[in-house]
């Protein structure tokens, strides 16, 4: 094959690559009810292998883009491929609750180091000039391989959850003798030794916040939320004391310190935080108020995905080096602001064609965050740190989407209990029923179940669908405000950064 070929599929090859990330978790969503019932995991062991890939994944992919930079990009790339196929092996195979969460653990690093790794070779397969473009067409690939996929997935769950488990793998193991095909060998420097305290002290920070975040629903003020979630905080506190005494940190402290880098940091926060809110509770308003099947759910989220694809593709074409990255981000954060308006006027009885504009203008908001966010990460990554810089773009964008997910989740439920007690006195209910009636309600919104295939009072039910219907429209609001003021921040950041000189290599 031709360098010209190469360079031309390589991009979108690395898309399809890093699609897996996205593919994966939805996949084993789908195919972990029936999973646990077949290894009889409730309780604890059933929200641990709900989230341990994800927490496995926030623990190495700092480790796994040092890698990237050490060994070599395409080595590490091949093996992270083998370890999802042997982790989904195990999972699928697994004939006890412990194997299938041993399995997920090892499918979370596999994976999550493919999103980092492929995501610091587009600058290698690419022209400097090309970057935006580039960054464009991977965005694309990896929606139209999530699509695909998990659609394909979700078939496949239908007729066996380890069947569903092979798909993955089975993706992988298509695409990795491509890899010395399509991908040019990549610089490694021998030299680089692993930063252990900085690395074991942020891969804690991000298990306690994330721990602690996805218990956010019980409240703000439960201690199973706060005690990891500030332990988390406070670790990375001590994970930056650490890395400035250190001489060769995983990257430098004073990264942080430059507007630009800083600037890629909160808007990553705020698409993620805005992504997580907009995919997940536009899919749980479907499902729990208005009965939408799976297969419709995921049709019903494709205005909002081929947006988001299509609007890559445009924003990676309009900029170029060193500009127009404020005013396409600033485009976006107004898209996604008005977006979230338009969805935060949904009720109950609304129409689909009614979604229709706000998912679009937040798909499109999405992406004209999400490319140039992408580049200042590619922009502002030192040389001798380039794997360990662009990884962090993964962590960045774990915290948002945690903080988007459980955030999202407690003020629906928050704004859902304000008018709890008037809703069922208007539904007709007796001062002697409201304490049993409350209770129901509560905990049906507060585990996000609401089945309509229980012997629940139909009273129950109406109030259960305008309870969270109107615990969304509020959410919607209060997210849009937030989402504007971390965009405005952002906007600062990259006015200051404008300011500053190169970062050193």
């Amino acid at each position: 094959m031709s360098e010209k070929t190469t360079h031309a599929l390589a991009v979108p090859f690395l898309g399809v690559l890093a699609s897996l990330q996205l593919i994966d978790p939805t996949v084993a969503n789908t195919a972990l009810v029936k999973a646990a019932q077949t290894l009889h995991m409730q309780g604890a062991t059933l929200a641990l292998a709900a989230s341990i890939s994800t927490l496995a994944q926030a623990a190495t992919v700092l480790l796994m883009g040092f890698l990237g930079d050490r060994l070599g990009r395409r080595q590490v790339l091949m093996g992270s491929l083998l370890l999802s196929i042997a982790g989904d092996g195990i999972a699928l195979s697994a004939p006890n609750a412990g194997m299938f969460l041993l399995g997920r653990a090892l499918v979370g690093i596999g994976v999550g180091a493919v999103l980092a790794l492929t995501f610091a070779s587009v600058r290698f397969v690419s022209r400097p000039e090309q970057l935006g473009k580039a960054l464009g067409v991977w965005n694309l690939l990896i929606i139209v391989g999530f699509i695909g996929g998990s659609l394909l997935g979700g078939v496949l769950a239908d007729s066996s959850w380890r069947l569903a488990l092979g798909l993955v793998p089975l993706i992988a193991l298509l695409c990795l003798p491509l890899i010395p095909a399509l991908l040019p060998e990549m610089p490694a420097n021998g030299d680089l030794r692993a930063d252990w305290p900085g690395l074991i002290s942020i891969a804690l920070a991000m298990v306690l916040f994330l721990t602690g975040v996805s218990h956010a629903v019980s409240g703000f003020t439960a201690p199973q939320f706060w005690m990891p979630t500030f332990g988390g905080v406070l670790l990375f506190g001590v994970h930056l004391l650490i890395e400035r005494r250190r001489q060769e940190p995983i990257f430098p402290v004073s990264l942080y310190g430059r507007g630009l880098f800083a600037a890629a940091i909160v808007s990553g926060i705020a698409w993620n935080f805005a992504q997580a809110v907009v995919q997940l509770q536009t899919s749980n308003f479907w499902q729990l108020v208005q009965r939408y099947s799976t297969s419709q759910v995921a049709l019903a989220q494709l205005p909002l995905l081929i947006c988001f694809a299509g609007g890559g593709v445009l924003a990676g074409r309009l900029m170029a080096p060193g500009r127009r990255t404020i005013q396409l981000m600033a485009g976006g954060i107004g898209a996604l602001v008005l977006g979230l308006v338009l969805l935060a006027g949904i009720r109950p009885s609304s129409l689909y064609i009614t979604f229709i504009p706000g998912l679009v203008l937040a798909g499109t908001g999405l992406a004209f965050v999400s490319v140039p966010q992408s580049a200042l990460f590619v922009q502002e990554a030192p040389a001798r740190y380039f794997g360990a810089v662009t990884a962090f773009r993964t962590t960045t964008g774990q915290l948002g989407f945690a903080l988007g997910f459980a955030a999202s989740g407690a003020m629906v439920n928050g704004f859902g209990f304000a008018s709890l007690r008037d809703r069922l006195l208007k539904l007709g209910a007796s001062p002697e029923q409201l304490p049993e009636m409350e209770a129901k309600v509560r905990a049906s919104l507060s585990s996000g179940v609401l089945s309509h295939a229980n012997a629940a009072p139909s009273q129950v039910i109406d109030v259960l669908t305008a309870s969270y219907a109107s615990g969304l429209a509020g959410t919607m609001l209060v997210v849009a405000v937030l989402v504007a003021l971390l965009g405005a921040i952002s906007l600062l950041l990259l006015v200051i950064g404008r300011q500053q000189g190169s970062p050193q290599s």
